[in-house]
């Protein structure tokens, strides 16, 4: 493992520890030992350390994906793709379009990521797209959902159900009039 291999990977465990570590002051020192002023910034950097610990996790750049495909994407999106197994967790990752075809990026690990920051989690032909639906893909998560055939494939992203003309763009459809 390289240097800098080592350097992130002790960074996640630190930020690891740190969340669970202000978890812990929060919730098992009691309020009169603690004012406001002591809880407010401990909250506020938990809250820092949550979101960089989600970036380190699973963002997937454009940059990450360039220089795995060595192409430009026509389009891309961040999304995540809801497993069939209702146990596994969502994949995360950049959805792509690359010529005539959808591909999930998704962050690998950190032991080769320096040379190969994301990889293929999933693939499509836009051709094999029958139709796309929009609303909520979860309970609490709005997306979209593209069909294939009798298959549909669920993706949660608020922004793309907000703005449906960004899926219709990535698919190189006409966007229908909106009502």
């Amino acid at each position: 493992m390289s240097g800098l291999q080592c350097y992130l990977l002790g960074m996640k465990t630190i930020v690891r520890i740190l969340i669970l570590a202000e978890f812990a002051a929060i919730i098992f020192i009691p309020g009169v030992y603690m004012s406001r002023l002591t809880l407010i910034p401990l909250f506020l950097s938990m809250f820092g350390l949550v979101v960089l610990y989600w970036f380190a996790m699973f963002w997937v750049s454009r940059k990450d994906v360039l220089k795995v495909l060595e192409k430009q994407p026509e389009s891309d999106l961040y999304v995540g793709k809801i497993p069939a197994d209702t146990s596994a967790d969502l994949v995360r990752g950049r959805l792509c379009r690359v010529d005539d075809k959808l591909i999930l990026m998704q962050r690998t690990e950190d032991k080769i990521h320096r040379q190969t920051p994301c990889r293929e989690a999933w693939a499509v032909d836009i051709s094999d797209i029958t139709s796309v639906g929009f609303g909520k893909v979860l309970p609490a998560r709005k997306g979209f959902i593209l069909y294939k055939g009798d298959d549909e494939i669920r993706f949660t992203c608020a922004k793309a159900a907000k703005d449906k003309s960004l899926i219709y763009t990535m698919l190189g459809w006409e966007n229908p009039k909106q009502n």
